[in-house]
């Protein structure tokens, strides 16, 4: 790499990473979601956690009901308003009460001094867990399995041949490299398209362009906003797979990271597909920035090219299908659509190793000749501050 270009990387990078409005955009996500996590992980430990029983918690329960066995220590043959004097009076520090009919209302009481607003009392789980125990006490271990669901299902899924296939295995990773090619685009799509602008309009690039060429200045810029881009999805991306991690045991988070298939040709053209499209994206932003002349006008110009990047997906079903038609073919090798079709045909695996190869041939062709068009154009309009404005001769 030119020691131009280096110097244009570093410097761009360090201009950014010492501004605070960069932290902020950078950190304002990751921090919102660490926050509602943490909101999230107490408050259900609060409402979900049993309290414990230890040998000082005078317990007592009336069963009209008949649930329990009779031999249970903690029974007592009391009435609802008897047992209400006892917790008062501190004799008891909980009391249960389950009613005749509490097969069809399927409503207990408890009763129990409440310190303060109270508004997480778990007391009601106690009762809970005394029943499962008592009547687990009574049953086989092959009906306590019926009654908890403790057990796993194994889901053979066949395909056409009858063979097990993985899909939803095959598919986590080309989704989630789609889903971080997202996040790229919506946190530095702006910077891309007004970067260029924004120095044209404050005539810097007029000076800059004294001691650098146009070629070098625009490729290290690119680069440099690419690391940046980087830093912030790695910002976003590290504290999600830290919550993944921490409930990786949950019930759909095991099972999702149980079902992940590691292709690892799979995974290298999906992150050179990655680059080739983030490479793509940049190009064309730079490109729009520096054919206009303000933000404003870059902003509208931009918005056709967006709008094809995401146009496969209003046609998510027709990429489900095994035979792609006419349609699906297209958006798949044109340049502008083909980042999305590409990802969306490898989640859904209806693509064959060498059609991804083209389609990535093709990515990364046109980022060459979009970053390539940007220098070109930035070049011959760096120092064009305003528009074109029309000029009439005046008659003598």
């Amino acid at each position: 790499m030119s020691s131009q270009i280096s110097k244009v990387i570093k410097f761009e990078i360090a201009r950014q990473l010492k501004k605070p409005a960069f932290w902020a955009a950078t950190l304002l996500l990751p921090l919102l979601i660490g926050g509602i996590y943490l909101v999230s992980f107490l408050s259900s430990r609060s409402v979900n956690q049993t309290p414990t029983l230890d040998e000082n918690t005078k317990i007592a329960v009336t069963d009209d009901a008949g649930i329990f066995s009779e031999n249970a220590p903690f029974l007592v043959k009391i009435t609802p308003e008897e047992g209400r004097a006892l917790v008062k009076s501190g004799e008891l520090d909980l009391y249960y009460y389950l009613p005749k009919d509490f097969a069809e209302t399927k409503k207990a009481e408890v009763y129990h001094i409440s310190e303060g607003l109270d508004v997480f009392n778990n007391d009601g789980n106690i009762l809970k867990s005394l029943l499962l125990e008592d009547v687990s006490a009574h049953t086989s271990e092959l009906d306590r399995l019926a009654m908890t669901g403790n057990y796993e299902i194994i889901d053979h899924k066949l395909n056409q041949n009858g063979e097990d296939e993985n899909a939803l295995g095959k598919a986590i990773i080309p989704f989630a490299i789609g889903i971080v090619f997202f996040m790229f685009v919506a946190l530095c799509g702006n910077r891309f398209l007004l970067n260029v602008v924004e120095e044209k309009e404050n005539r810097i690039s007029e000076m800059i362009l004294t001691s650098i060429s146009a070629k070098h200045l625009i490729v290290g810029k690119i680069f440099a906003l690419l690391v940046l881009g980087i830093i912030q999805i790695a910002a976003l991306v590290i504290p999600i797979l830290i919550l993944v991690y921490l409930n990786r045991d949950v019930g759909p988070v095991n099972q999702i990271l149980s079902s992940v298939e590691i292709d690892p040709l799979s995974i290298i053209l999906g992150l050179v597909l990655f680059a080739a499209s983030a490479i793509f994206y940049a190009g064309t932003c730079t490109f729009v920035g520096s054919l206009t002349s303000t933000a404003k006008d870059a902003s509208s110009f931009i918005g056709p090219a967006i709008i094809l990047l995401v146009f496969p997906l209003y046609f998510m079903q027709m990429f489900m299908a095994t035979d792609p038609n006419l349609a699906v073919q297209v958006m798949t090798y044109f340049p502008f659509t083909a980042p999305i079709a590409l990802m969306l045909r490898s989640g859904f695996g209806t693509i064959s190793t060498p059609e991804y190869i083209i389609g990535i041939a093709v990515v990364s062709i046109s980022a060459a000749i979009m970053v390539r068009a940007a220098v070109l154009t930035f070049q011959k309009n760096a120092i064009n501050f305003g528009s074109p404005k029309l000029r009439l001769k005046r008659k003598h």
